[in-house]
């Protein structure tokens, strides 16, 4: 009976300590009027991002912030995290107004209106994006990069991971360049605005859609 009782207790204790509790999450949007705008630029953190083509000249940002809790109940407070938004001159730049984002994900869902220039920057996580006429810089440190764009308004468009894979499909002229651990893709579209994908550690793929 002892020895069943103990046993019953190390097996509850370890699912104690494997049980990831909920979540706090809390949501903001912002909307931004970007008709003077010539570049956006979006500094993500850690977690994924969603980047949606938008009518009009409004720039639409929904960011869903999570805190997880660990294995006492204990969580971050989140409750000051926010979206930051600053105009310098024709430039806007997006990011949270929290540099400490340790137990924190963010995730972002972005409708993007067409500007000239377009660069998404996150440390940590995954970027799923489908641009319009832009010129695309996305510089990733660890995780996965997907870029959609149609062919007709991208040209010289390139592809890199320092430690992973990288691919272009639907490009012209593509060249691979593969060593141990990295990879280099480069190809063509049809258009003018260079497309620049860089991933230091994991995946980087970049579709050229036809007509």
């Amino acid at each position: 009976m002892i020895k069943t009782t103990l046993f019953a207790l190390a097996a509850a204790t370890l699912i104690l300590h494997n049980t990831t509790y909920a979540a706090d999450k809390l949501s903001r949007t912002h909307t931004v009027d970007v008709t003077d705008i010539e570049e956006i630029v979006i500094e993500g953190g850690v977690g994924s991002m969603e980047v949606v083509p938008a009518d009009g000249s409004e720039l639409i940002v929904e960011l869903e912030i999570e805190a997880e809790r660990n294995w006492y109940g204990r969580s971050r407070d989140i409750d000051d995290i926010d979206i930051v938004v600053n105009k310098r001159g024709d430039r806007l730049i997006v990011e949270v107004n929290e540099k400490d984002l340790d137990n924190v994900e963010l995730h972002w869902h972005i409708e993007m209106p067409e500007v000239h220039r377009t660069t998404v920057n996150l440390g940590v996580g995954q970027i799923i994006a489908e641009v319009q006429n832009t010129e695309l810089r996305v510089d990733l440190g660890v995780g996965e990069a997907r870029i959609t764009a149609a062919s007709e308004h991208m040209g010289r468009v390139e592809a890199s991971s320092g430690v992973g894979r990288a691919s272009i499909s639907g490009g012209n002229n593509t060249i691979n360049k593969r060593s141990f651990v990295s990879e280099n893709v480069q190809g063509y579209g049809e258009g003018t605005n260079d497309v620049d994908v860089q991933v230091g550690v994991g995946e980087a793929t970049v579709a050229l859609r036809g007509h």
